[in-house]
């Protein structure tokens, strides 16, 4: 399984708000290893669906960069998604704006269900 790294999640903020600015940079630390974050052997997020929806739900709340995050965040999870071999339906952008807006205002919080969303985009 490929992984985005810091520098990729970066190049992502960098095409969605050009010179983007850190909020809580720290989150973004914390978020590389939490993809992947195993407890004993067990991952805490055992499927690639669960962990695309982590990369989204911690940029998005997780408030990582000043303006961006809903944009960032869902393209992150995205291009997780491409970079291990997915690709998504096209037309769904208002699909995955509105899970932008849910996961923000605290109306979807469950990694899960974002999960469930997400597999819905891919072909």
């Amino acid at each position: 399984m490929k992984y985005l790294t810091i520098v990729e999640i970066l190049e992502v903020a960098e095409g969605h708000v050009g010179d983007y600015q850190f909020l809580n940079e720290e989150r973004l630390h914390y978020l590389v290893e939490a993809v992947s974050a195993k407890f004993g052997d067990t991952e805490l997020f055992p499927n690639l669906f669960q962990k695309a929806a982590v990369y989204a739900h911690h940029i998005i709340t997780g408030h990582i960069f000043l303006d961006g995050n809903k944009r960032v965040g869902l393209t992150c999870a995205l291009r997780f998604l491409e970079l291990n071999g997915y690709s998504r339906r096209l037309n769904i952008d208002d699909s995955i704006i509105d899970l932008g807006f849910k996961i923000a205002d605290g109306t979807i919080t469950d990694i899960e269900v974002i999960a469930d969303r997400m597999q819905s985009w891919i072909l």
